[in-house]
């Protein structure tokens, strides 16, 4: 008890200073054109997950069109190098023992990530202009605290909206949850909401709606579209991702041994996980091992999606899935659950299917084997639509580099 009114205090009096130091002294004006730094509690080659492969491509493209960027992640194992690159994109390793946005047991590992965030964005300070915070986990405080001391904007992007929102899993953390929930809410410039429900979940946390920034996850939208269709009338279905607890796959696999034994339908399923092994086993228990096939974790989906006719997902909670606009901008009509994201992306019955409980998922897998090809393709084909005028990466990065321009310009009459 006594460590943790220590700690409390602690993060109190550096909020405290942070304030007294900002008003302090005055803040440089910032260059015309932004040079970013991006936040991460992990990065590859250490963790595959959608927020890597979304940041990945962001920082690419930004840089391609002429920005400066530099990631700053974990370095959880000692193999991996303390500085790198990838895609022409310079990353800055800090090693821990576990991630930084864990708490609890981990709060160690935390608390070496504040020291050394804090200490590496004060030396570097001259070399970014935003700092830009993939998530608003408990990893978000000390680059929250670093960029109010230096009066930069400090963006952060959420990661998951319902009952996995960021600000409520950070305020449950003991000893610190609450005051960094506090901390996070005043003193990050803007929020960037990829869905209505991550707006709503903002708004319902008090942040000012001119302090929420609606902007998409985007993809590199694929080559020419070339789906194929099967030669037998068969149904592929696929899905994509993590293969994780809050994926809930098991009520997918369930859902598809409800299909009657004669139908022609096959899953495939990508990626690699911590349930993997249970849910192979559950697939041999129900008798599809023949019908449902784990493939593991692939680098490059398309070649899968080319061949498949419907996407699945059965996420408790997602922010903006990635796997999602990757599937449909190849034509892949999805059924999927209706969590946060979903309809942003999905006009139900028309680009493809939304399910707001099991029996609905389970009557729209039967449905799909039912649906006409000239159906199936005007969905797809809709599908390809949705995701070509609304979720390009080059749009994505227009939006956020808009963004970039109109914090830096409003932080100008500060340092008059």
């Amino acid at each position: 008890m006594d460590s943790a009114i220590v700690l409390r205090n602690a993060i109190r009096r550096i909020d405290m200073i942070v304030t007294e130091i900002s008003s302090a002294h005055p803040m440089k004006i910032p260059r015309a054109e932004a040079r970013v730094l991006l936040v991460l509690p992990t990065y590859f080659p250490e963790s595959y997950g959608g927020a890597e492969q979304q940041t990945r491509r962001f920082a690419r493209v930004l840089v391609e069109r002429g920005v400066s960027v530099t990631i700053l992640a974990p370095r959880l194992s000692g193999s991996t190098p303390k500085r790198s690159a990838i895609d022409g994109v310079p990353i800055q390793r800090l090693r821990l023992r576990a991630a930084p946005n864990l708490g609890g047991r981990h709060i160690l590992s935390f608390l070496s990530w504040c020291v050394q965030v804090v200490i590496w964005m004060l030396r570097h300070r001259d070399e970014f202009d935003v700092a830009y915070i993939i998530h608003a986990r408990l990893h978000a405080v000390p680059a929250v605290l670093a960029g109010a001391l230096l009066r930069k904007p400090v963006i952060a992007k959420l990661g998951r909206g319902g009952r996995c929102f960021d600000l409520d899993v950070v305020r449950e953390k003991k000893i610190i949850g609450r005051w960094a929930c506090a901390l996070i809410k005043r003193r990050v410039t803007a929020f960037v909401a990829n869905s209505r429900q991550i707006a709503g979940d903002l708004k319902r946390h008090g942040i000012d709606a001119h302090r929420i920034h609606m902007i998409p996850n985007g993809i590199d939208l694929p080559g020419k579209p070339h789906w194929q269709p099967s030669s037998d009338g068969s149904r592929r279905f696929i899905s994509l991702g993590r293969l994780d607890p809050e994926k809930c796959l098991e009520h997918m696999i369930d859902a598809f041994a409800t299909l009657p034994a004669e139908a022609k339908a096959q899953l495939t399923i990508l990626g690699d996980g911590q349930c993997r092994a249970t849910l192979e086993e559950q697939a041999a228990r129900l008798g599809l091992s023949g019908r449902v096939i784990f493939a593991g974790a692939i680098e490059d989906v398309f070649p899968f999606l080319w061949e498949a006719d419907f996407y699945l997902s059965t996420s408790a909670s997602e922010g903006m899935s990635n796997s999602l606009l990757e599937a449909m901008s190849c034509g892949v009509v999805p059924i999927i659950t209706d969590v946060s994201g979903a309809s942003d992306i999905v006009e139900h019955e028309r680009s493809g299917f939304l399910a707001r409980s099991y029996a609905e998922y389970c009557g729209l897998l039967l449905r799909a084997l039912g649906l006409s090809e000239a159906k199936r393709d005007e969905m797809g084909q809709q599908a390809v639509n949705t995701i070509t005028m609304r979720f390009s990466m080059e749009r994505v990065v227009r939006e956020q580099m808009s963004l970039y321009a109109t914090l830096m310009q409003e932080a100008l009459p500060c340092a008059r």
